[in-house]
């Protein structure tokens, strides 16, 4: 046991305190303030954690926090360690992209619409011509009588092969209209979260059919805990939760293009959704990481 926890842990019990009633006072969870009596500050979820914690217990117990702090400065982390730069929001907004400027040229409108205007008039030259020809020899074909024959119409067997011609024709367009729904329903598919890896601390998933991110929701139950949210392993903190945890997680993710997510002790959270969808977390009793990826527009 530490000197910093001994004195804790002294100040605890001349007010009569048990772990019980601590932690109803601080909202701290019973296992944390064992870690701080004991000097397992490895344990608390973080740097700022166990600072935030020891001036509460101290607090807690009449003692002045500050000069506890300072006392046993050689004792606790140094913030140092674990520091991080937070981006702001207007780093973290996609610029918006630029169009491309136009193509400059000398070409005027009327260089374009003349070959067209010629292009037009070739073909009604060439509808006219086809049409008077077409007319010229049904005319001669009229005035030719054939001697000993008259005009009958179209055979039975005739009409029979143009009306089964009409219902191949009507199955044809039937088939096309079914095979157009069938696409239009595959490119329209629902989001889908596809479990990519998973060990005993991590889960990697994908976002798949969906263009961005549009909710992080983590409701917690009565004891809650800790939850810190960044873009990716590397990157600064974009949002975490303070003492008392109980407070459901729900940040703005909508300008993220991938969520590192941290959790402290998951059996405090009831239930973990991306977009609507729900995530299993890991059974676990350390802290674990659920990472979720957007599908790449290439794939």
């Amino acid at each position: 046991m530490s000197e910093l926890g001994n004195y804790l842990k002294e100040n605890r019990e001349e007010k009569q305190l048990s772990l019980d009633d601590l932690q109803q006072r601080t909202k701290i969870q019973k296992r944390y303030l064992v870690a701080i009596e004991e000097g397992n500050f490895d344990t608390l979820p973080g740097i700022f954690y166990a600072r935030a914690f020891v001036k509460t217990y101290a607090e807690a117990v009449g003692l002045n926090a500050e000069e506890v702090l300072t006392t046993y400065k050689n004792e606790l982390p140094s913030p140092q360690s674990e520091s991080v730069d937070l981006p702001s929001r207007a780093e973290r907004v996609k610029p918006p992209k630029q169009k491309a400027p136009a193509k400059s040229g000398n070409r005027s409108l009327g260089t374009i619409l003349v070959p067209i205007l010629i292009v037009i008039v070739l073909a009604l030259i060439v509808y006219f011509v086809w049409t008077a020809g077409d007319s010229s020899n049904t005319d001669n074909t009229a005035e030719e009588p054939q001697e000993g024959s008259s005009y009958d119409g179209p055979t039975a067997d005739e009409d029979e092969a143009d009306n089964d011609e009409g219902d191949v024709t009507g199955e044809d367009e039937a088939q096309g209209d079914e095979e157009a729904n069938s696409d239009t329903e595959d490119n329209g598919a629902d989001p889908e979260l596809v479990l990519e890896n998973e060990d005993a601390t991590t889960k990697t998933y994908t976002l798949t059919n969906a263009d961005s991110f549009d909710s992080l929701l983590i409701e917690m139950n009565d004891e809650g805990t800790y939850v810190e949210l960044r873009e990716n392993e590397g990157s600064g903190t974009v949002e975490q939760n303070y003492p008392p945890f109980n407070e459901d997680f729900e940040p703005d993710v909508t300008d993220l293009e991938s969520l590192y997510v941290r959790i402290g002790f998951g059996a405090e959270v009831d239930t973990f959704t991306v977009n609507g969808l729900e995530i299993d977390l890991l059974d676990t009793s350390s802290v674990q990481v659920i990472e979720v990826l957007l599908e790449s527009e290439n794939e």
